[in-house]
């Protein structure tokens, strides 16, 4: 009897310490709304919430790359945009700069503000995202790309390295620009690369040095011609007489007119040359005493404007009788010409635009993809919440029905445990 009742006592107490446990866990699982705390809760639905989680951790670090991704497009979006806005300014001032009626000071003073352009367009070239990266230097974001050396030149640092981000499990997305391609690559007039630094340089030359230049010089009749030559190689330029147009080529070394005379006299043209009693002028004549143009000159080793032209001709136009109309006029190198500089503006402006346009494209891929992403993981989320999300209602009703046995077991068990307990005194 003392043994069963021994027995008993202790099978109670591993009853009701099992249950107490039980209830800690439905209280837990009531505290936190989830239905799995522990892998032994559910085995099959723990290594699916597992594989879940590492799914949503994923498609929120892609979230994460998207926003970055934008924030840095945007960024370069920006600086472009700036960079389209001074080269229009660029533009404005040549185009002033070019009339007749400013002296050599305005145009010195215009020059000045194309200056500080070229120095404003450096610290652009030179930004760095919110990280601290340079925008464009390729993959040295560590190296500053654009630096100026000992002459003035400005002078690229960096590599053609495109960086990028992963933006899907199959999908990575370019967040930079080719910064040696942006600013040192752009299309000129003539189909060239031009930097967009030598392009400001050129025009605070041509403004200093070349507005008062013409591209065609138009007489009746009779021209006088001199020439400086401090580029030695080929000379070419078109002549119009009165029997059509020719392109004159010739090679000049030195200071001697004799070659261009006999180019211009093998042209056909209906124009002559000869040389005056100086040995330096060139008169140029119509055989019918008709217009002549001079047009188009390039000179060997002239590419861009020079900040002291050292080559072009000085023409003075004359009428049929041989009187001067107006001042001597200068032609210089196509390159040197303000029109010059005007049209390579434009071809940067087309540049900066196809550029800001792969921005923009880039830009909208990401807004749909960002879209994307949101849906996966509401997706993951919903799956993760029909595993882990607790039933509150059947919880609380499981833990009251427990609650309510338990202490009714509680009850009997005294009773028993106080008769067994009274007859143990008896004996």
């Amino acid at each position: 009897m003392q043994i069963s009742s021994k027995l008993f006592n202790q099978q109670q107490l591993k009853q009701f310490s099992s249950t107490t446990e039980e209830l800690q866990d439905l209280q837990n699982k009531i505290a936190t709304g989830e239905n799995i705390l522990r892998a032994s809760d559910d085995p099959v639905g723990s290594v699916e919430l597992s594989g879940l989680n590492v799914v949503k951790k994923q498609i929120e670090q892609y979230e994460r790359n998207v926003n970055s991704a934008s924030d840095r497009l945007n960024l370069l979006d920006k600086n472009l945009e700036n960079l389209s806005n001074i080269m229009i300014r660029a533009q404005e001032l040549i185009i002033q700069a070019s009339s007749d009626v400013l002296g050599a000071s305005d145009r010195d003073a215009i020059a000045l503000e194309v200056d500080e352009m070229k120095e404003e367009i450096l610290s652009l070239a030179n930004a760095k995202d919110s990280n601290g990266s340079y925008l464009f230097s390729g993959y040295k974001t560590s190296t500053m790309p654009f630096v100026k050396d000992l002459a003035g030149k400005i002078n690229y640092k960096g590599d053609r390295g495109i960086s990028s981000l992963s933006i899907s499990e199959s999908r990575v997305m370019e967040t930079t620009l080719d910064g040696g391609s942006l600013f040192e690559a752009v299309k000129g007039s003539d189909g060239s690369n031009v930097s967009i630094f030598q392009m400001l340089e050129d025009i605070s030359f041509s403004i200093r040095t070349a507005s008062g230049g013409v591209n065609a010089v138009k007489s009746t009749g009779v021209a006088e011609l001199t020439f400086e030559n401090k580029n030695p190689g080929t000379w070419t330029f078109d002549l119009t007489g009165n029997l059509g147009t020719a392109t004159i080529t010739t090679e000049i070394t030195g200071e001697d007119p004799s070659e261009f005379v006999k180019q211009i006299n093998l042209s056909s043209t209906g124009v002559t040359a000869t040389i005056n009693d100086d040995g330096k002028t060139i008169k140029l004549t119509d055989s019918v005493n008709g217009p002549m143009e001079i047009k188009n000159l390039s000179v060997y080793g002239i590419d861009s404007a020079q900040k002291t032209p050292g080559s072009f001709f000085n023409v003075q136009p004359t009428d049929g009788s041989g009187n001067n109309i107006g001042s001597i006029q200068k032609l210089y190198d196509n390159n040197q010409l303000p029109s010059k500089q005007i049209d390579n503006i434009a071809s940067a402006q087309v540049h900066i635009a196809n550029n800001r346009g792969e921005i923009g494209a880039r830009n909208n891929s990401l807004d749909r993809q960002i879209e994307h992403l949101a849906e996966r993981r509401l997706a993951v989320e919903k799956d993760v919440s029909e595993l882990k999300d607790a039933d509150l209602a059947a919880l609380v009703t499981n833990l009251q029905s427990m609650l309510t046995s338990m202490q009714a077991s509680q009850q009997s068990f005294v009773k028993i445990s106080q008769l067994n307990l009274f007859d143990y005194l008896i004996r």
